[in-house]
């Protein structure tokens, strides 16, 4: 056999061995696929058993998150700020509190993420008010995670309260919650808890799966005594935690929805979130 035959046959037999190898790739992962949706099943089975039924488009399919280390920059913070309120005065009122004034109006911000602000004049007056609300929060620097936004707005005064849930990379963070108070479709004031300014890092771990989770929160219905019967939906989110030197961490956490409220599980350690 001369060598170009010898060269001819190596490459076939490799090209066999690639074949029969990504053959074996892909029947591992189908089979690890159909692994994890009866995995599912068995746990929707369980909870059913249990008198808990899961909502058909509930969002039981695998989600990952990293953590994210942020941190607050006063100086991007105060930009933010003048979106709003135009150009301000900044007074340090001690313990990582710093005020803004103008003639626009007023606010308090920590290094927490907390936040007060009255509004004199935001200047952009509407017939819809959580249009306004979503437009403040965007000139704050801030993102609106779907679904978050809850109103209480009479129709004919346009008196009352917005709530607004911040986001992050587009995941909900569940205890960054804005509330807008309104008067005549204006914003007379603002507070809650916003996400912090600027992303240090990112690293991924390992997170709870989809069946185990819905364990976890089965094992806190009946270990609790608490009464549910639904679950409407599943979604990977975060919780922020943050400290008054403008430190934070947003941790993955699972976010169940049902018919007597939600629950809240970290994604990583398994235990229930207070958010």
């Amino acid at each position: 056999m001369d060598s170009i035959k010898v060269k001819n046959f190596i490459i076939i037999v490799l090209l066999i061995v690639n074949a029969v190898l990504f053959s074996v790739f892909v029947l591992d992962t189908v089979r690890e696929g159909g692994m994890a949706g009866d995995a599912v099943d068995g746990a929707v089975a369980i909870l059913a058993e249990n008198g808990i039924t899961v909502a058909e488009g509930a969002g039981l399919d695998e989600q990952s998150l990293p953590v994210v280390a942020m941190r607050r920059d006063t100086g991007l913070e105060r930009d933010k700020v003048e979106k709003v309120l135009g150009s301000v005065n900044v007074t340090d009122e001690g313990g990582n509190i710093l005020r803004y004034s103008s003639e626009k109006g007023e606010a308090n911000f920590r290094g927490t993420g907390s936040f007060e602000m009255l509004v004199y004049d935001y200047g952009r007056a509407s017939s819809d008010p959580e249009t306004t609300a979503l437009r403040f929060a965007a000139d704050l620097g801030l993102e609106a995670g779907r679904g978050g936004l809850v109103s209480d707005i009479d129709p004919e005064s346009l008196d009352g309260t917005v709530e607004l849930t911040c986001a992050a990379g587009g995941a909900r963070v569940a205890n960054c919650v804005l509330s807008f108070t309104f008067g005549g479709g204006e914003i007379k004031m603002v507070l809650g808890t916003r996400v912090l300014d600027t992303v240090v890092s990112e690293s991924y771990s390992d997170t709870l799966d989809v069946p185990t989770v819905l364990m976890r929160f089965l094992g806190l219905v009946l270990d609790g005594g608490r009464i549910c019967s639904s679950v409407d939906s599943l979604e990977l989110c975060y919780s922020m935690r943050a400290n008054a030197a403008g430190e934070a961490e947003l941790i993955p956490v699972w976010r169940i929805a049902t018919d007597t409220g939600d629950f809240y599980i970290n994604a990583v350690t398994g235990f229930e979130e207070n958010v």
